[in-house]
């Protein structure tokens, strides 16, 4: 899985792109789901899922998300409890990222 870098690193990719490319990972990852839902495990059935790597997709889409929402703190819509919370969400999301792709 390629490292997801933020929006900065990305250089020219817009809003636009980084939208799709979240909704992108993320419409994999559900995919997936449903095809676990639909067909069951494979193989031993020690683990449901084959190829795809839905966890990561995930994460990906959910840590572009948050950077495509911008700081937080400029968010009216979110409270101070709430910034706190998309912080930290955040910094997990790109611990478990590195540690992932790494």
């Amino acid at each position: 899985m390629a490292e997801l870098k933020s929006l900065n690193e990305l250089g020219g990719l817009n809003l636009v792109d980084a939208a799709l490319i979240a909704a992108g990972q993320a419409s994999e990852a559900a995919a997936e789901l449903i095809r676990l839902a639909r067909d069951g495990t494979y193989g031993d059935g020690n683990s449901p899922f084959c190829d795809e790597e839905v966890v990561g997709k995930l994460a990906e889409a959910l840590k572009l998300t948050i950077q495509l929402q911008g700081d937080p703190n400029k968010c009216r819509f979110l409270d101070e409890e709430e910034r706190e919370l998309v912080g930290q969400l955040s910094a997990a999301l790109t611990r478990f990222l590195e540690g992932w792709v790494g």
